[in-house]
């Protein structure tokens, strides 16, 4: 019988700590090809938290001996919101029958240049060259 852990995800912004909604969270592992093989894709509530996400793990007995296996499975996360940059995560360990709670603080893009008081550097222009 196939073992699982869960996985919850808590996104909130690095500054103030402030719960982010409605961030993209991609949960995948890599296969034997490199390629990812993707698990769960759940968009964050207004708390800023996923449903948890329940991943294949190894039997916890098979890793109470020398050589046997590792406790846990290895999974990849990022985590997208249109106003923040990407945070990617590599080797999320998941245990079986344990719930895993990962905290992603994500950074704020630049906020664009308001318009009515555009201050910004006037455009390039590039002269055509002699030939």
């Amino acid at each position: 019988m196939a073992q699982t852990g869960t996985l919850v995800v808590r996104v909130s912004t690095s500054t103030a700590q402030l719960p982010v909604a409605d961030a993209t969270v991609v949960v995948y592992d890599l296969g034997e090809d490199g390629r990812r093989n993707v698990h769960s894709i759940q968009i964050t509530d207004s708390s800023g938290g996923t449903a948890p996400i329940q991943l294949d793990a190894p039997d916890y007995d098979l890793s109470q001996s020398p050589g046997s296996p590792l406790p846990f499975a290895s999974y990849g996360m990022l985590v997208e919101h249109p106003d923040y940059y990407v945070a990617f995560f590599e080797q999320l360990q998941i245990f079986s029958g344990v719930e895993t709670v990962q905290n992603v603080s994500l950074s704020p893009l630049p906020q664009p240049n308001n318009p009515e008081n555009d201050d910004s550097a006037p455009p390039v222009i590039v002269t055509p060259q002699p030939l």
